[in-house]
């Protein structure tokens, strides 16, 4: 959400934050009504929209040339973007090991 309020960027920002929660909001709610502890590849495929947003969070920005000084590029895309992708990884790895 931070990227969401602060980028003021709808494609490189608003839209894969907000993308991004839905996303983990819905994989969480598959994981939980289907129980299954081991690996269940829809619930993995249901993260990897959310990974693919925290990449062009951190990324969208310069592949489109948004003006931004390299504090505002580390705070509002490459930051957010690298703790989205390491966050999606983990969730893939905790759904895989837990139950629900």
């Amino acid at each position: 959400m931070w990227v969401a309020a602060g980028s003021q960027h709808a494609w490189t920002g608003v839209v894969p934050a907000t993308a991004a929660a839905v996303f983990l909001v819905a994989d969480d709610r598959i994981w939980r009504a289907r129980r299954k502890p081991w690996h269940d590849p829809l619930v993995i495929a249901a993260l990897l929209p959310a990974l693919a947003c925290g990449l062009w969070i951190g990324i969208g920005g310069i592949v489109t040339g948004v003006g931004r000084g390299d504090a505002g590029r580390l705070l509002l895309e490459v930051g957010p973007g690298l703790a989205l992708t390491g966050l999606v990884c983990t969730l893939v790895s905790y759904h895989g090991r837990h139950r629900p």
